[in-house]
């Protein structure tokens, strides 16, 4: 009866797992690059509401998040140029709740999704609160900590769902860490300089890494990542100009070429969402 059980779980689990392999062209391509509203400028993070289908950008170069909803149709866009708010070179961003983390030169800032600012911490430095260009954030959904990439100082910084300083690690294993993701079990790192995604257990002992540069999957300069709920791991590398797709073994099954991407998510459509910069400055849907 167990063995009959475990084979039915198998097979539920199967049947919801995304079928990435027929995505080869996009749906949906927005190429302009400059300051309009609907135009980009080197943009760096994306995510997606999965409540409204809203996506919203990191638009590095105009210091800006850019809001559009789910077919690519601009909405509106926030940060501020002066004071408190003031938004310089966002990049990574996450939402949570009914708010919205974005990492930006040396702090993270706190706004609501509708572009309201709620706060901000953090700033140049190594100690406790203070960032050299951070990068991946994520929420451990269980207690509403946050994890924040703090790519030169080569570290994770664990800070509360209010944004005091709780933790850090990864200083002695990390090597300019870009992106970070959690699941069930474990948390998954992307580190930059030897390209690997580390695998550490949620007491934060290290497990394993995967993916590095020179194996069979060839992944050269990865930005950021996302990892879905059946722990296909699906990375945007810069150096390659494309987006590599593993499967919860870690081998890779799929590829699909793209200039220069950065951020990608998954939406709650299966959508695969992707922003390039430098060269096509792009908000892709495939």
């Amino acid at each position: 009866l167990l063995d009959e059980v475990n084979k039915l779980g198998k097979l539920v689990e199967k049947a919801g797992v995304i079928d990435y392999t027929n995505k080869k062209q996009p749906l949906v391509s927005v190429c302009e690059r400059g300051n309009g509203n609907e135009e980009l400028y080197n943009p760096l993070g994306v995510t997606a509401d999965n409540k409204t289908g809203n996506i919203y950008i990191a638009d590095a170069e105009n210091n800006c998040v850019k809001v559009f909803d789910s077919t690519a149709k601009y909405l509106f866009k926030f940060g501020d140029s002066k004071g408190e708010s003031k938004m310089f070179y966002p990049r990574g961003l996450i939402i949570y709740g009914n708010r919205i983390l974005i990492s930006l030169n040396h702090c993270i800032m706190n706004y609501q999704l509708d572009g309201k600012f709620i706060s901000k911490v953090g700033e140049f430095g190594k100690g406790k609160l203070e960032f050299n260009t951070p990068r991946g954030i994520a929420i451990d959904e269980l207690n509403g900590d946050i994890y924040i990439c703090d790519l030169s100082n080569n570290r994770i910084q664990i800070l509360s769902e209010n944004l005091h300083y709780k933790s850090q690690f990864g200083d002695d294993i990390l090597t300019r860490p870009r992106d970070i993701k959690f699941n069930r079990d474990n948390i998954f790192i992307l580190d930059q300089t030897n390209p690997c995604l580390h695998i550490f257990n949620k007491g934060l002992v290290l497990q394993k890494n995967i993916i590095s540069r020179g194996e069979r999957q060839q992944v050269m300069s990865p930005w950021f990542f996302f990892l879905d709920n059946s722990d296909n791991i699906l990375i945007s590398d810069n150096g390659s100009d494309s987006l590599h797709i593993f499967n919860y073994k870690y081998d890779c099954i799929h590829k699909i070429s793209i200039t220069s991407p950065t951020g990608i998510t998954v939406d709650d459509k299966d959508r695969i969402i992707v922003v390039s910069h430098a060269r096509d400055n792009c908000l892709q849907i495939f």
